[in-house]
């Protein structure tokens, strides 16, 4: 999944550095971790990673921000959506970049996901 979580960031522009490696193998662990109990599951399901990659990468890049750093990517003034994998962010008009990636990363956390498919029922 890590090698996902890289896929993802180099598509979002974000040059990962090798100090990155720890962050993201940790996020992974808890968003997997929170995930597995949420669905009550024992083993992840294959629908689910690509969530936990979107998460992760939402997380991520939020950290960076939140503490100042350069995540280096730059949205075009003309943008007016982007799609990544089966998400899709439409902007405002006028928006600044800070505005874009911010919309960017408010989908990728996938607060609104529905579990309850996944779900199984605990005794």
């Amino acid at each position: 999944m890590e090698e996902k979580v890289k896929l993802q960031l180099k598509i979002l522009n974000y040059q990962i550095k090798e100090e990155d490696e720890d962050i993201i193998n940790l996020l992974i662990e808890r968003h997997t971790s929170q995930i597995k109990y949420i669905c009550g599951l024992q083993e992840l399901i294959k629908p689910l990673e690509y969530i936990i990659v979107d998460k992760v990468c939402a997380d991520f890049l939020k950290n960076k921000i939140a503490f100042g750093e350069d995540i280096g990517t730059i949205i075009s003034t003309n943008a007016t959506s982007i799609k990544i994998g089966d998400v899709t962010v439409d902007f405002p008009e006028n928006s600044s970049n800070e505005a874009k990636i911010n919309l960017i990363l408010e989908k990728l956390e996938r607060k609104d996901f529905d579990y309850s498919p996944f779900s199984k029922m605990r005794w």
